[in-house]
């Protein structure tokens, strides 16, 4: 292989796990926007935490495309 095609796969590869961390920190942050994984603190009262267990497995859209296309275009 030349140095050019490992460059070229270097960056592919570097693209692909910047896109897999922008999936997934996108969809922790809708799922806290949308107040998936919150857990009361005492039952039947107003003070909750952010479970962090179900931050980690939530699934808050249909495909990984559109937390991806959310990250890259939603004004935050």
């Amino acid at each position: 292989m030349t140095v050019k095609s490992l460059t070229i796969f270097a960056l592919l590869a570097l693209s692909l796990f910047v896109a897999d961390r922008l999936v997934r920190i996108e969809n922790q942050r809708y799922a806290l926007m949308l107040r998936m994984c919150e857990k009361p603190i005492v039952p039947n009262s107003n003070v909750v935490v952010q479970d962090a267990k179900c931050l980690g497995t939530v699934q808050t859209r249909t495909s990984w495309f559109w937390h991806l296309f959310y990250a890259l275009t939603d004004d935050v």
